[in-house]
């Protein structure tokens, strides 16, 4: 059996994290989040110098068909101060970024089995001002529509009632998780100013008895079993070991008889803490039976994976899979 984890102590990388959205929001405020603390959660800012060694360009135009491609760059995108305000970006990179978007999202278009990007983009928090067949498309929700057909795999036509998220960012995957399964409430687990980031924008889209934002310290108050579905993309591995078996120990706690899907650096070093983790060295809990681990689509350096929680008496946390 691990000892109960720390949950109140964030990691140096989420700390340093943390200090920066915080100076973002004094000097920007939330109405402009997509625009600067986005970049900072799963939102990819593209770069010509990096272009070359970008696996996620190479993987785009590999699976574009090249009258997509050309349709892509034909056309014609606002690249101007006005639509872009608050971006210091040149005209080039912005061009980049809207025709990387406009791939990924035609890319999502042909592998979204729930209907996500019938959604609408959210005109709240101010996203990049990039428009495809008629209408604001943005990279966020083309990436949550591949993750949430992952998702839907792992559910096996399952209809979830309860779902958590650690670490959300702005809310990006509850907004879709949350339209996908409308009689689903919806509580994250993250840090300050990012939770209080998320509950600002979740709670002007859906009603709030939807909806609990919880900080880590107080992740131990949820309650046993109940979850049907337990979400983490991009967040363990910017946490310390004993944190991601924490967190881990917790999904197995709360979400007996449920799934678990994760998105995360196949392998990463943390900078701030030293701290070097791969996706296979995850303490997957004993009981946990996986359905599928694959690299992710379009951001291959990530794999994705999920299992179901067999249904026990209990929940014997600190067995784990070797």
């Amino acid at each position: 059996m691990t000892e109960p984890p720390s949950f109140s102590e964030p990691s140096l990388f989420w700390q340093k994290l943390a200090e920066q959205h915080a100076a973002d929001l004094d000097r920007y405020g939330l109405d402009t989040i997509k625009r600067h603390q986005a970049l900072r959660y799963f939102t990819w800012r593209w770069s010509w110098s990096a272009l070359r060694e970008s696996r996620q360009m190479r993987f785009l135009l590999k699976h574009s068909p090249p009258g997509t491609i050309a349709r892509c760059m034909r056309e014609p995108a606002d690249l101007s101060d006005q639509a872009w305000e608050g971006v210091e970006w040149s005209r080039r990179e912005r061009w980049l970024y809207v025709f990387a978007t406009r791939l990924l999202w035609e890319y999502a278009r042909k592998h979204d089995s729930l209907n996500v990007l019938s959604l609408p983009e959210p005109e709240l928090g101010s996203p990049l001002p990039v428009h495809w067949r008629g209408r604001l498309i943005s990279q966020d929700l083309a990436n949550t529509a591949l993750e949430i057909r992952a998702i839907a795999r792992a559910l096996e036509g399952e209809q979830p009632h309860t779902i958590v998220e650690v670490g959300a960012g702005y809310g990006r995957t509850a907004y879709a998780l949350l339209h996908a399964f409308p009689d689903a409430t919806y509580t994250i687990v993250d840090i300050e100013p990012a939770l209080a980031i998320s509950k600002w924008y979740l709670e002007q889209l859906f009603p709030p008895d939807r909806l609990r934002f919880i900080r880590p310290e107080l992740a131990e108050s949820l309650p046993d079993l109940g979850t049907d579905l337990a979400v983490a993309v991009s967040s363990l591995h910017e946490m310390t070991s004993d944190q991601v078996a924490g967190y881990l120990d917790l999904f197995d706690r709360v979400a007996t008889g449920g799934r678990v899907y994760l998105k995360q650096w196949q392998h990463w070093t943390n900078p701030e803490d030293g701290i070097t983790l791969d996706f296979d060295e995850y303490p997957i809990p004993a009981g946990w039976r996986p359905l599928f681990d694959e690299p992710a689509p379009v951001q291959t350096n990530f794999r994705q994976a999920a299992w179901s929680i067999e249904n026990r008496a209990g929940s014997a946390t600190g067995a784990r899979q070797t």
